[in-house]
């Protein structure tokens, strides 16, 4: 990870990240990523242990609407070997798999 900031600052870049998109595979991508990941992260809430333990509150405040976004760049920049098929793509690689 780069140089770690505080998660306001994480949120400003990575708004700023959205706004203007840096270019793949540059420093400024892997900043973005790491920001990103930052920020969804600081915006998380863990369940309590124990059911007597006040409820904790989400570091970063973000509405859902901003999370979708959000999520949705996140989403878009994870590597997946399948392509637009998140899930893999099973059995339509027409190849014959049976033992001859």
């Amino acid at each position: 990870m780069t140089d770690r900031v505080d998660n306001d600052t994480a949120l400003e870049e990575v708004l700023a990240f959205l706004a203007d998109p840096p270019a793949p595979g540059t420093p400024e991508d892997a900043r973005f990523g790491d920001r990103l990941r930052q920020v969804l992260s600081a915006s998380i809430v863990d369940e309590p242990v124990d059911e007597d333990d006040p409820v904790p509150k989400p570091e970063l405040a973000l509405d859902d609407a901003l999370r979708r976004k959000l999520e949705a760049a996140a989403k878009r920049r994870s590597s997946n070997p399948f392509g637009e098929h998140p899930e893999g793509i099973g059995p339509t690689l027409g190849m014959d798999l049976r033992k001859s």
